[in-house]
């Protein structure tokens, strides 16, 4: 009998028994119910099958939380990328009920050693700055994964922030955790690229955390729907309340001064702001999906930034992981000619470079944005503002990222002639013709707050749904 098998069997054969309960139910873990769902694939009403044993130990779960005073509540992330905004981690904080934390992961799918070093520091300072619990993972110096017994707490409640629980060892890969765990998911972005082979739709709605979460907290209405025919549980885990992380695009947001000082560096108040956002998904053969145009333009974008020095000010913003993939792909031959790079935008008057987690009223506070990232294409909708995509043609996306691509001006990534032209008129001469195209699309797929009756924010929304799942019930 396989391992799986055997696995799948103990947890059935325990229900069966009536040997779980509140008290057993931890001592078997996320890798049990994994099995049984490999094993119900291949049943007939396999998929009603596992649901109900899902939703059996879920219940008991619920039932167990709603009793105690306190409920530990985990944010799962391993980058400030991922970071939804700070509103329902204060909501959190403030009720009787839940006490928050952030988990910072030190996640090995971009590399070991000093990148992965590097950024699980950049992360931990990001949250640490705001203001926020942290929990630390990991020891640097040793790169020693702490236990949960070192930590000195568990969440009970866990959040996760990323789907790619793979980049995590050991007792925090997801299978690894005790079933008495229950788990929700809120997207790190909009899922909008799709594959050649149409498999990577399945990473977006059909890993492990779709499957086993109680809730999912999707980010589009259309994502709802794309669950309902990828995921193999479909997508009655799933909810449409907003999207947290584009609830600043609503009401209050960080200041963000860049604007206002390279304009005055520069000496003209009326100088039009252009983000340069590139993704990092280069290498066709290597990766799944492939967006980035970088090796073709990400110089000559320098070149358009001193072209246009008295007119245009530049915020160059790569994706995080843009600069690992750019030194493994041959663009730099090592981490120092990256930063030469680097110090070229930064040594220009009219441009900055921007890495951190929160961008939204870098965005809000822009003119346009020139890019290949994948999640900004529906993001930036939030302001209103033109965007020129600049295409390649590896480039695929899902239902919703067909949609989206078709408000916005295009480019190929090598099309310098096309660039400029995007320069001039739509930025410059402010010709922007497709703004009506966009905000009725908008209005129609991605306004939230006016589709809620309630006129709720996403963060008010999804704290609702957790409080009233949770908090004591009236007897």
């Amino acid at each position: 009998m396989e391992i799986s098998e055997q696995l799948a069997r103990q947890l059935l054969e325990s229900i069966e028994n009536g040997f779980i309960n509140e008290t057993t139910i931890a001592k078997f873990r996320y890798w049990h119910l994994d099995a049984v769902m490999n094993m119900t694939k291949y049943m007939e009403h396999g998929r009603e099958t596992f649901w109900e044993i899902k939703s059996y130990l879920e219940q008991m779960n619920i039932e167990r939380l709603r009793k105690q005073e306190k409920i530990i509540v985990g944010f799962i992330t391993s980058s400030s990328q991922d970071w939804i905004g700070d509103e329902l981690y204060w909501l959190l904080e403030k009720s009787e009920k839940f006490e928050p934390y952030i988990f910072v992961m030190a996640t090995y799918l971009n590399g070991m050693g000093n990148p992965l070093k590097r950024d699980y520091c950049e992360t931990v300072s990001f949250f640490q700055k705001r203001g926020l619990r942290v929990k630390q993972t990991f020891d640097v110096e040793t790169e020693h994964l702490y236990t949960w017994d070192e930590i000195g707490m568990k969440p009970q409640l866990c959040i996760w922030l990323t789907p790619w629980a793979d980049g995590f060892k050991e007792h925090f890969h997801l299978l690894y955790y005790s079933l008495d765990t229950i788990h929700a998911y809120i997207p790190y972005g909009f899922m909008i690229a799709g594959s050649e082979d149409g498999r990577f739709i399945e990473a977006q709605y059909n890993q492990l955390i779709h499957n086993i979460a109680w809730k999912i907290f999707e980010e589009n209405k259309i994502a709802v729907e794309l669950a309902g025919r990828y995921s193999f549980v479909g997508n009655r885990n799933t909810v449409y309340l907003g999207y947290p992380k584009m609830d600043s695009f609503y009401g209050e947001r960080e200041n963000c001064t860049i604007w206002d000082e390279l304009k005055e560096k520069i000496g003209n108040p009326n100088a039009k702001c252009v983000i340069y956002a590139p993704h990092h998904t280069l290498d066709k053969d290597k990766e799944p999906v492939c967006f980035s145009t970088f090796a073709q333009n990400g110089k000559k974008m320098l070149d358009f930034a001193r072209k246009y020095q008295k007119d245009i000010v530049w915020v160059f913003k790569p994706h995080p992981t843009l600069r690992t993939k750019a030194v493994l792909a041959g663009i730099f031959k090592d981490d120092s000619e990256w930063e030469d790079y680097i110090k070229q935008w930064e040594d220009l008057e009219n441009a900055a470079y921007v890495n951190d987690g929160m961008y939204q009223d870098l965005m809000c506070k822009s003119d346009a944005m020139i890019l290949d990232s994948i999640s900004f294409l529906a993001e930036y909708m939030y302001t209103s503002h033109p965007m020129l995509f600049l295409k390649r043609k590896e480039q695929r996306f899902n239902e919703f990222g067909k949609l989206v691509v078709e408000q916005l001006y295009q480019a190929e990534g090598n099309n310098f002639a096309a660039i400029d032209e995007f320069l001039q008129k739509v930025v410059l001469n402010e010709n922007d013709e497709q703004f009506e195209k966009r905000k009725k699309f908008f209005l129609e797929n991605l306004d939230y707050k006016n589709m809620n009756y309630k006129n709720a924010n996403a963060a008010q929304s999804i704290y609702c749904e957790i409080e009233n799942t949770f908090g004591k019930k009236e007897k």
